[in-house]
This record gives C-alpha cells, sequence and structure tokens, in this order.
C-alpha cells in the first residue's frame, strides 16, 4: 500500500511540474518596463552632430539613448546631464528589438561574441567592436550598418532589455519622431547664391519677383545667450513661428536650468567652505582654552608644592633647634644650617 501511495504521489508531481512548464510559471521570473514616448524630445546638438533622448526612472536613474549617424548608445547615470555614469559589476544586454523583431546586426554581435550567444555579456569581446559594453562607464554600444539605420529611420518603436542588476528592465522607445530627428541633425543651411538680374528686369517685374519668394524672419534669443542658434521661419506662417519661438524658448530654458544647477552648486561648495573654515576657528579655540587651562594647573600645582615645601621646612627647622639648643647638630638639619645658632657649624661628614 506505501509503494502504491509513493507511485501516486510521484505521478502527481510530474504532472504539476509538466503543467507548470507548459504555461511558463515562474514565480521568481520578473520584468520591469519604463515607457519613454514622444513627449521625450530629441536634444539636438548640430554643431556636435550629436541627439539624445533621456528619461528617469522613479529610483533616479537616468537612461539616456543617443544617436550620432555612426552607432546608437545607451548610457546610465546617476544626473540629467549624464556627467556621474553609473557603474555596474556585470551589465547585460538580453535583446535589441526594432518594431518587435529582434535586430539583425544584434543577433550578428551575440553570434560573434565570445564563448556564448545568448546575450551580450560584459567583459566579452564582440567581433570587430561592432557592440560593446562598459560596466564602469554605464553604457552599451552598438556600430550601425545601413540597415539597421533604415529601420530606425521606418521604425516606431525600439526595444531595449537590459539587466543591469538582477531584474530584467524593458527600455520602450517611441520612435516615430527618429525620422524627424535625424533631417533636423544633418540639415545644411543653404548657401546664398548672388544672381546677376539684367537692370531692366529689376524695373518691370520688382512686385512679381517679391510676390513669388517667401518672406523669411527669424526669432532671436536674449542678448544673454548668443550661443543660441536663432530660428528661421516664413513671415506669413504662424504656425512655423509659434514652433520657432518654441525651440527658441526651449533652448534657453535649458540653458536657465544649467545655470540654476551651477549657481545651486557654487553656493553648496561655498557653504561647506564656511562650515569647515568654522570648525577649524572652533577647534583652534577649543585647543587654546585646554592650553591655558594646563598652564594654569601647573602654576597652581608649582604654588602648592611650595606652600607645602615651606611648611615642611618651618616644621624640620622646630625639630632641629631643640638639638641646636643643646649644641648637637643632626646631617638631616644640615639642609637648615642657615637657621642655626652661629655656634652650631656645618658638618662635612653630612652628604
Amino acid at each position: 500500500m506505501f509503494n502504491r501511495f509513493f507511485v501516486s504521489l510521484f505521478i502527481i508531481c510530474v504532472f504539476s511540474f509538466n503543467v507548470s512548464a507548459k504555461n511558463n510559471v515562474n514565480p521568481f521570473a520578473k520584468t520591469e518596463s519604463l515607457n519613454i514616448g514622444k513627449d521625450i524630445s530629441w536634444e539636438i546638438d548640430s554643431e556636435a552632430l550629436l541627439a539624445a533622448k533621456s528619461f528617469s526612472d522613479a529610483k533616479g536613474n537616468y537612461y539616456h539613448l543617443r544617436f550620432d549617424n555612426k552607432q546608437l548608445e545607451l548610457s546610465i547615470s546617476s544626473d540629467a546631464d549624464g556627467l556621474s555614469p553609473k557603474k555596474f559589476s556585470q551589465l547585460e544586454i538580453k535583446d535589441v528589438k526594432i518594431d518587435g523583431k529582434q535586430s539583425p546586426l544584434f543577433r550578428w554581435c551575440l553570434n560573434n561574441q565570445q564563448r556564448h550567444n545568448r546575450f551580450l555579456q560584459q567583459g566579452l569581446k564582440v567581433k570587430k567592436n561592432i557592440c560593446t559594453i562598459n560596466g564602469n562607464a554605464g553604457n552599451f554600444v552598438m556600430s550601425l550598418n545601413k540597415n539597421t539605420l533604415t529601420s530606425l529611420l521606418q521604425g516606431a518603436h525600439l526595444l531595449i532589455l537590459i539587466k543591469p542588476f538582477r531584474t530584467p528592465l524593458e527600455l520602450h522607445y517611441d520612435i516615430s519622431d527618429f525620422k524627424d530627428m535625424y533631417i533636423t541633425l544633418n540639415a545644411k543651411p543653404e548657401p546664398l547664391v548672388a544672381i546677376e538680374v539684367p537692370a531692366k528686369k529689376i524695373v518691370e517685374e520688382p512686385k512679381r519677383a517679391m510676390t513669388a519668394a517667401k518672406k523669411k524672419c527669424w526669432i532671436d534669443p536674449p542678448a544673454k545667450y548668443k550661443n543660441i542658434k536663432s530660428v528661421e521661419y516664413d513671415c506669413d506662417s504662424a504656425t512655423e513661428k509659434k514652433d520657432a519661438n518654441a525651440w527658441v524658448t526651449k533652448r534657453v530654458n535649458q540653458k536657465k536650468a544649467k545655470e540654476y544647477k551651477l549657481a545651486a552648486e557654487s553656493e553648496r561648495q561655498r557653504k561647506l567652505a564656511e562650515e569647515k573654515k568654522q570648525k577649524e576657528l572652533e577647534e583652534k579655540l577649543k585647543q587654546e582654552e585646554l592650553l591655558q587651562a594646563e598652564v594654569a594647573a601647573i602654576a597652581a600645582s608649582e604654588v602648592k608644592q611650595a606652600e607645602i615645601g615651606g611648611e615642611i621646612a618651618q616644621k624640620m627647622i622646630k625639630v632641629c633647634d631643640k638639638y641646636w639648643s643643646k649644641g648637637e647638630h643632626r646631617c638631616y638639619c644640615q639642609k637648615y644650617i642657615e637657621h642655626a645658632p652661629a655656634e652650631i657649624q656645618a658638618s662635612s661628614t653630612c652628604n
């Protein structure tokens, strides 16, 4: 009967395991997710040819997606400017998908990584360094080929699955604005071409030429922010004027935010320096007080010793007087011989 019970229990356990495996039930499986929507705009630096889209989670971690026409970089930092990178002892990149399909370039990196091809692992090298991970700098870089760039330009969703800690993290980027960013990043100012027009045409057709050409206006930043570029727009388009003004305002606000941050840091450092100086002054005063107290204690001790010494001398002189009055001398009275009568002389045998 015991054997039947054991066999039945074994069958039930096997059946339960198969059902659990079939339904992918794993009580320890957990993946966090962050959505970076189109409302998070690209920050474009035309001079450096660099665009970045940044987002922070509730834990104060900042995720920066950067593009420079050559590569796609994911950088993790503890500050909005990306100047304080997070450091990871084991950073893993599980997957990169564009519109739900794994990137062929990422699959190539997996297949050309040392030791295994399950995920990109920190410390393992990929052939030609097409994909690199730097845990100390908290970043992942994937050099782009033509097909991957085309997929990004035509795509609407980018997924980067990372494992910075024990829990995997899905970063969902809305890249429906990637093409607009790409065009803006690579836009070049049109060169001015001087056109020679016969004098007769200038006289006969000035009105028609003015009508055909669109009049251009500019939104200039405040004089304080001369390093921000002016934005051109069609004078007759209220929408373009609004967009141009919004762009300049946004750049000015970013500059102001950085200035405020620098000023706050400067004030913090100033206060720390003042506190340090005050502590040093207090410590110096404390040491001086201790020194003065020590000197006073030594002086008081010397006075006390002098008083005690005087009392002892008086007592000894009284004792010696008893012998001196008898015409006798003792060696222990030699020290006080100056107080003895004239007839009592010091003895050479007393040391």
